[in-house]
């Protein structure tokens, strides 16, 4: 399991439009009602909320976040600052990304679909801290029905989705559901936290929701009928031209990767010999500290001071590259994808340019384990 890597406190920070159940699926991971939910028109939870727990033997803050898009712009504009809230409380955390989506008699709804895609661009989830959950699903459903949403979800979202959970509809005054809790649990537990930083803000007009819904229809029905208008060698040849054009933005992307990731070891290898010398003069700064008129002392507390700017200094750049290599990963990320629709998902790890992404891009945050890949 993923969490037994790591033994520092992370973040669970659980997303999804109102009326999704967010606060039910908290209560019942946490084994306890601490947050309010109720069947209602409007939203339950209206400020973000959290608590310290333990998960898998390790500590967690968990956070239950108003979701983002709401019937008037007041209200959006409060939701957003909240989950803003959330990830800046976490910033120096590892996180895990829950995002619960809704149904409507069973197909997944445009205005999930559109919330989660304005998060993610503002934070860039990674593949394997992030857990998709479908809830409220009646029991008696399609043998087939998991499957085929999953598939689906891949192609609304354009993400190769690795945790994906479908949850039944349950009773509302029952938390001590245990089979569901344990799934939830697991779940959490084969995720891996990674830290979120932010790229880009939320952006998505609430007062556009509708016409966006009505627009992706026909943008359907226009895609499908020039689909119709071209032949099978046509299309044949569109689809080389635009793998080309994306090998050549990978192999680009791949070049920019290794560079801040080269440059990323080189700020940590640096902060690392930082740190030795702050403590250094730390001693120095004790061992003198009867004798504050001593010229060595003056020296000690000013070499202090200056490795402590140094720090600083080093800090920022490193949160420069990690934004890079974020903002590399997601456009990484959305190329492989098509390029697996271009050639009809036979495009596995065997193949060159994507055996190099999953080699590079299995942990962006580059721990020191990885800082000599």
């Amino acid at each position: 399991m993923f969490l037994g890597r790591r033994r520092e406190k992370f973040g669970l920070i659980i997303l999804g439009n109102s009326g999704v159940g967010k606060s039910f699926l908290v209560n019942i991971i946490l084994d306890r009602p601490l947050f309010r939910h109720q069947f209602s028109a409007r939203s339950v939870t209206d400020r973000t909320e959290s608590t310290n727990c333990t998960i898998g033997g390790q500590q967690c803050r968990i956070y239950n976040i108003p979701g983002l898009i709401e019937g008037n712009t007041e209200r959006f504009d409060l939701n957003r600052r909240e989950i803003q809230r959330a990830f800046n409380e976490e910033k120096y955390n590892s996180i895990i990304i829950i995002y619960v989506f809704g149904h409507q008699n069973g197909r997944i709804r445009h205005e999930d679909i559109m919330s989660f895609q304005a998060i993610h661009q503002a934070y860039a989830f990674s593949l394997d801290s992030l857990i998709v959950i479908v809830n409220g699903l009646p029991r008696k459903r399609s043998i087939n029905y998991n499957e085929d949403t999953r598939k689906t979800l891949i192609d609304l979202l354009g993400m190769k989705l690795r945790h994906v959970c479908f949850i039944d509809q349950l009773d509302a005054t029952n938390i001590k559901n245990y089979d569901i809790r344990q799934h939830l649990l697991d779940a959490i537990s084969n995720a891996y936290p990674r830290k979120h930083i932010k790229t880009d803000d939320i952006h998505v007009k609430n007062d556009e929701v509708d016409r966006l819904k009505t627009d992706l229809g026909r943008l359907h029905i226009w895609m499908t009928k020039e689909q119709e208008k071209y032949t099978d060698t046509l299309a044949q040849m569109e689809q080389d031209c635009q793998a080309m054009e994306s090998l050549s933005d990978l192999r680009r992307l791949f070049c920019r990767c290794k560079m801040d990731l080269h440059q990323l070891a080189i700020y940590q290898k640096q902060a690392r010999q930082i740190l030795y010398f702050i403590e250094y003069w730390e001693d120095e700064e004790i061992r003198h500290k009867n004798e504050p008129h001593y010229r060595g002392y003056r020296l000690v507390t000013r070499n202090k001071d200056k490795a402590l700017e140094d720090l600083k200094v080093n800090q920022d750049s490193q949160d420069s590259a990690t934004i890079s290599l974020n903002r590399c990963r997601r456009n990484i990320e959305q190329i492989c994808y098509e390029l697996e629709q271009i050639y009809g998902r036979r495009l596995g790890s065997d193949y060159k340019a994507v055996r190099e992404y999953y080699e590079l891009c299995d942990d962006l945050q580059f721990d020191e384990s990885s800082e000599n890949a």
